[in-house]
């Protein structure tokens, strides 16, 4: 924020978190096997990242800011990230990639439950397609 100045474009703003900021916060999450709590504070991160680009109190939900700058909670963003690098090594040439994702078949079949889509068989456009209208579920509800 302090790179952009006092008179910067919002929109930019949260273009350059997404951009730089989103993935030092989620690398590697895919293969993490995280506690609630440290969950919570990803999420917390990403949240006041957000919320100090338009200058919203802590205390404030910023689901529909994320909404309106079309992008999610980190929680949702690591889900479906989780879907396509499920996806992604079930599909692989390499044999040991294969047999590491059917390892860990559980997990992606909960996923794929919760969001509505087949384990192995949805596109990548799918998974974030899956994600997206829950998000926005949550949102009108």
């Amino acid at each position: 924020m302090a790179v952009l100045g006092y008179g910067r474009d919002d929109m930019l703003a949260v273009h350059l978190m997404k951009t730089y900021c989103l993935p030092i916060l989620l690398y590697g999450y895919e293969i993490w096997s995280m506690s609630p709590s440290d969950k919570h504070k990803v999420d917390v991160a990403w949240n006041n990242c957000s919320g100090n680009v338009f200058n919203v109190c802590w205390r404030e939900s910023v689901k529909s800011l994320l909404f309106y700058c079309s992008t999610m909670p980190s929680s949702l963003l690591v889900e479906q990230r989780k879907m396509i690098f499920y996806n992604k090594t079930l599909h692989s040439n390499n044999i040991v990639l294969r047999i590491l994702c059917a390892l860990h078949r559980n997990e992606a079949q909960k996923l794929s439950f919760m969001y509505h889509t087949f384990p192995g068989h949805s596109s990548i456009m799918d998974s974030k397609r899956s994600v997206w209208s829950s998000f926005v579920r949550v949102l009108t509800i």
